[in-house]
């Protein structure tokens, strides 16, 4: 009886993965509340919908081919900023009123994810009075995120801190010059880091004592909310390989 003969498996000498350039679908914005006499801030976000493309190519093969594609979303943040200290939040909720009317809407209406954590649940009700539409976040400890009712979810600061993390890491986020504060934003995500404690929680710290993060949690509320806001459902990606 003949043994029977192994297989032949071209030798892959290409494998790489590139993110296309994709195209704009909406904006989200970040809304960190800050106490009477801290800053607030905000952060406004491109949500730009784009293909994650594995290319492979082997012995033989002249070009690389295309072995699967997933869609993902890269952010791009065109502006941050801090309020003064002291500016009522009356005044807060109509200037964040103001931007969410001026920014265009290029397939999905903008998303809000407002901070809702100790004096902000007051001040998430006003805005809903006033018309927004948003999503309250309350930042909590641990590491579960739960949703205990409509238009509210409790979000682990570690979760928050993650999301930039891992947004920065895959390179799908970017920040424009032209953002007013983007220079102190910078400065912010210099000053933190995510720490694994001695029970294997991440939790989001500043670097040294004192340093603020209002413009950190805006910017975080924004990816978060951006990583995780319905979408309605799309078509398929048709895709065949062609070997």
């Amino acid at each position: 009886m003949r043994a029977q003969s192994k297989q032949f498996e071209p030798e892959v000498v290409e494998d790489r993965r590139e993110i296309t350039p994709g195209s704009l679908e909406s904006y989200v914005v970040g809304l960190d509340l800050g106490k009477s006499q801290d800053f607030t801030a905000i952060c406004v976000a491109e949500v730009i919908a784009c293909e994650r493309l594995h290319w492979k190519r082997t012995t033989f093969e002249h070009a690389a081919q295309i072995v699967g594609r997933r869609r993902t979303y890269r952010y791009r943040v065109v502006n941050v900023h801090r309020y003064d200290r002291g500016t009522s939040y009356p005044d807060i909720a109509r200037s964040v009123q103001g931007v969410l009317r001026q920014l265009p809407r290029p397939k999905f209406d903008a998303a809000l994810f407002v901070d809702r954590t100790g004096v902000g649940a007051p001040v998430v009700d006003t805005m809903r009075e006033m018309g927004l539409v948003l999503t309250g976040v309350a930042i909590t400890g641990g590491l579960k995120v739960n949703r205990p009712r409509w238009g509210e979810v409790n979000v682990p600061k570690a979760v928050l801190a993650s999301s930039l993390d891992i947004a920065f890491a895959e390179d799908r986020l970017e920040f424009t010059s032209s953002a007013s504060a983007s220079e102190v934003l910078k400065r912010e995500l210099q000053n933190f880091r995510v720490k694994k404690t001695a029970h294997g929680n991440e939790t989001m710290e500043a670097w040294r004592e004192g340093m603020h993060d209002d413009l950190v949690l805006a910017t975080a509320l924004a990816i978060w909310g951006a990583e995780h806001r319905y979408r309605p459902r799309e078509k398929p990606i048709n895709f065949s390989m062609h070997r």
